[in-house]
């Protein structure tokens, strides 16, 4: 069975009914879905009315995409899960794919693509060919629809994420970077398969605002430790700087998060 977790702030309904549409139409049957509702966990409800598939519904009052997903990690019941969003949803044949290469493969972790069908564009370059255990840096490129843990062979996944980062925290983005970085140097396998497995809206620009820019300078720190974390983040900083405004007082304000925030 496969276990597709779910959390949500219950603020986008329109979202949550057509991804659950597109569970409806799988052509893999054998799953079930693990929501974590953080707010309008009636209206959450509602949208489950009448679903062909299990699910377990529960509601919290902490806020926090990272905390939703280590709540729901305790609760997975299937020998693989997804890590999912609330605003995305899948292709017909995505769990019998993710299924069928487990099985073909007995590998750990699979990360895969996701696409925007309206604008007709992938949200970065994708590589063209299969990678088995990809590296570290590669791990920087993943969103969290992207990945695909087999529990049977994962006995670590429960690690969890780090709270302190993600939506709905001071640190707004990079947990399912550490939560991937954090089994890798568990001695778990990370592969990558070049098929769309989700749909996701991308942003027409590669935009970061202030917040999301300055949260970069903890997220490095935490992925890649003190040292190599500064000269990963001062990377970033020099790459990005043509594309952001008033770079240098912003990767200043990262540094200064940077040595507030403990490993």
């Amino acid at each position: 069975m496969i276990s597709i977790l779910i959390p949500t702030m219950g603020t986008r309904e329109k979202e949550l009914k057509r991804l659950i549409q597109s569970l409806e139409n799988q052509t893999y049957k054998d799953f079930e879905v693990v929501i974590v509702s953080q707010g309008n966990h009636d209206m959450v409800e509602a949208c489950f009315n009448n679903v062909s598939f299990s699910y377990k519904h529960i509601k919290s009052s902490t806020k926090g995409a990272s905390v939703a997903r280590n709540i729901g990690l305790k609760e997975i019941k299937g020998d693989i899960f997804a890590l999912s969003d609330d605003d995305c949803w899948y292709v017909e044949d995505s769990l019998e794919f993710v299924y069928n290469y487990f099985t073909e493969n007995n590998g750990d972790i699979l990360c895969c693509q996701y696409y925007d069908p309206e604008k007709e564009k992938y949200p970065k370059e994708y590589p063209k060919k299969p990678l088995k255990d990809f590296s570290k840096m590669q791990i920087l490129k993943k969103a969290a629809i992207e990945i695909f843990v087999n529990a049977k062979n994962v006995k670590d996944y429960t690690v969890g994420f780090d709270e302190r980062f993600g939506v709905g925290t001071g640190y707004n983005s990079g947990e399912e970077n550490m939560y991937l970085m954090d089994l890798k140097k568990l001695g778990y396998k990370l592969d990558y398969y070049p098929k769309v497995v989700a749909y996701h809206n991308v942003r027409e620009k590669d935009y970061l605002d202030e917040k999301s820019f300055i949260a970069k300078g903890p997220v490095f720190k935490r992925l890649f430790g003190t040292y190599m974390g500064i000269i990963m983040y001062t990377a970033f900083t020099a790459k990005k700087s043509r594309q952001i405004d008033n770079c240098s007082k912003l990767y200043f304000k990262g540094i200064k998060e940077y040595f507030k925030c403990k490993l």
